[in-house]
């Protein structure tokens, strides 16, 4: 029995590159799989096919879970602390948190329970690191893949797993306020 640690860089269009990464832990812990997925189905079917294999699933997005009324109080808490963030009424973001939703719903009903908004930029100036290799290497976690030569979509996906992989590790922080929780990485680079 092993866990798994999924995240999804969500784009706000189907026929644009969500990226898609898990990190599989059982004796060791590594990133498993990268790619970029398109339309719903698509990312629903990937998280179905890891959620049959009778493991503790973690789901981690970069995309907010909830409109507010243009700027919600933890976006305004994220860039009161230096984080930039795009609220969700800025321009696509609307696209986006609406799309998010839709999947989150979609998750749930699958009988994920483990799902987590976060914000892979922020989470890296969190962490203290230089790059995702390096906030893989502090976490223990293994790559096969040569993360430089990956897109940006799919390295945000990787940091959206670690920070999955951090909730259940206690290597996170939270910043929360009534309308939403956005979760980061720790300072795990010092």
């Amino acid at each position: 029995m092993g866990r798994i640690y999924i995240g999804i860089d969500l784009a706000a269009k189907e026929n644009r590159c969500s990226g898609f990464a898990y990190i599989a832990c059982k004796d060791a812990c590594r990133v498993a799989e990268v790619r970029c997925l398109y339309g719903d189905s698509d990312i629903l079917d990937a998280v179905a096919r890891l959620l049959r294999d009778d493991r503790s699933l973690y789901v981690s997005i970069d995309a907010p879970f909830s409109l507010g009324s243009g700027m919600r109080k933890v976006d305004r808490k994220m860039i009161s602390l230096g984080f930039r963030v795009f609220p969700p009424g800025f321009s696509y973001m609307g696209m986006l948190t609406v799309r998010a939703m839709k999947i989150v719903s979609s998750l749930k009903s699958l009988g994920v329970t483990n799902i987590y908004e976060t914000h892979p930029r922020s989470s890296m100036l969190s962490s203290g690191c230089g790059d995702v290799a390096e906030v893989l290497d502090r976490l223990n976690v293994v790559s096969t893949d040569r993360v430089d030569r990956l897109g940006r979509d799919q390295i945000d996906a990787i940091v959206c797993a670690a920070v999955a992989y951090c909730i259940d590790r206690g290597c996170y922080m939270k910043i929360e306020e009534v309308d939403g929780i956005i979760w980061l990485l720790d300072r795990v680079c010092v």
